[in-house]
């Protein structure tokens, strides 16, 4: 029998507002050559209600010693909050203020692909596309492209709809 060493803490979402955490994890000096600097990981989670409010716990099943940065995102009716965090031992800390971001739109009135999304090369893409009604992330078609040796990846997105997508990068 194995046993799994983990972490887990819990959110608090009220009406109308869904929550997703990500774990942050700096991508080994050994493959970073050929891979973005960082990749993320959903967490899992389980839900109960709690009133009308959903109490979410969140699971990291292998926490790292040095603690694990987290990236919080909260999606609401019109807008998305999001708010970065550390797991730390037994306790996770959250900035006060939420984080400023650039953004920039994609809009099409006709059905279109976009591609060119970069994939790692474990396949783990650098870019995440979420539908903000379910939160749920959209997810790639992977081709080979033979004229750069790659493997890429192409989503779908649906006209007149919005989309959430957002990149970790380290800026310098």
């Amino acid at each position: 029998m194995e046993n799994f060493e983990g972490k887990h803490f819990s959110i608090t979402d009220p009406v109308n507002v869904n929550t997703v955490v990500y774990k942050l994890n700096e991508t080994e000096k050994e493959f970073a050559k050929n891979a973005p600097k960082f990749t993320i990981e959903r967490l899992d989670y389980t839900e109960e209600y709690v009133g009308e409010k959903t109490k979410k716990t969140f699971y990291i099943d292998e926490p790292s010693p040095n603690g694990n940065s987290l990236i919080i995102l909260s999606f609401g009716k019109e807008k998305v909050v999001v708010n970065v965090g550390l797991l730390d031992g037994n306790k996770v800390s959250i900035v006060k203020k939420p984080m400023p971001i650039s953004f920039k739109t994609l809009y099409n009135e006709e059905e279109f692909e976009y591609k060119e999304v970069e994939y790692t090369p474990n396949l783990k893409r650098p870019i995440s596309i979420i539908d903000p009604e379910t939160t749920e992330e959209i997810k790639p078609v992977l081709y080979f492209d033979e004229k750069t040796n790659e493997v890429k990846g192409k989503c779908k997105l649906k006209p007149f709809k919005n989309y959430f997508a957002f990149e970790i990068r380290e800026i310098k």
